[in-house]
């Protein structure tokens, strides 16, 4: 089975997908009218946090909560923000498990700083 998830139906991409094994869903934390960063995000642990809201979105779509992702892509766009992502992170799964993260530095679209893909195994029946 494959179901296609979408935050916005009416702007034609999806925000994850749903296999028998494994929600996978990406966050960013912006506007997409504007096509700018969220008000919210004016911090790098802000924007983390908007990020990671929009993730739990996604993956209750899916099934999941952030307590069953195993995996996440994280990117920013300057190895500057690396600490203060990390901690905000961290916070959000304490008192863990937490899960496989890989931080790269890439550019992102519109203004945003930080983006999260993950990857999560729906609990059990």
């Amino acid at each position: 089975m494959l179901k296609f998830l979408r935050e916005r139906p009416s702007n034609g991409v999806s925000a994850g997908s749903v296999t028998d094994d494994f929600v996978f869903c990406a966050g960013i934390a912006i506007d997409s009218a504007t096509m700018k960063r969220l008000p919210e995000a004016d911090t790098i642990a802000n924007e983390t946090q908007a990020v990671l809201k929009r993730l739990e979105g996604v993956l209750a779509e899916g099934g999941c909560t952030l307590r069953d992702v195993v995996k996440a892509n994280c990117y920013l766009t300057k190895d500057s923000f690396r600490e203060e992502f990390q901690a905000a992170f961290k916070k959000a799964f304490d008192p863990g498990p937490y899960p496989v993260a890989n931080t790269y530095v890439i550019g992102i679209a519109g203004d945003c700083r930080i983006q999260i893909e993950a990857t999560a195994v729906p609990p059990k029946s």
